[in-house]
């Protein structure tokens, strides 16, 4: 039984389709993890490593890639978009929009060692 050149062509558009749609997500995951250093950068590289390695310039700063074993990073975003404030005065009050947050955490997550 011969398969018509329709559903051929159709099977090949729907799996073009596809993966042109993941492709666009994982680019987009990628800038966001981006925007998230560049954040990291501007607001926190002054105290805190920021990086897969590396020491915090700022003594008692925690180096971001181990920060998941000081704080749960599943919730840290809500923390992030309600004002971030810890209890050291060298420490300055943050609050991030929704997608800088998201963007921010997204880093974080990419750089946690085990």
């Amino acid at each position: 039984m011969e398969v018509p050149n329709v559903v051929v062509g159709l099977t090949i558009l729907l799996l073009l389709a596809a993966t042109s749609s993941s492709l666009a997500e994982d680019s987009s995951s990628s800038l966001l993890e981006q925007r998230g250093r560049a954040l990291a950068e501007s607001m926190c590289s002054q105290c805190h490593a920021i990086g897969k390695s590396g020491e915090s310039p700022h003594v008692g700063a925690p180096a971001f890639r181990a920060l998941d074993r000081r704080v749960d990073l599943d919730s840290f975003m809500e923390r992030l978009r309600e004002g971030l404030t810890v209890g050291h005065p060298d420490m300055p009050t943050f609050r991030f929009a929704r997608e800088d947050a998201r963007a921010f955490l997204l880093y974080l997550r990419s750089i946690q060692t085990p």
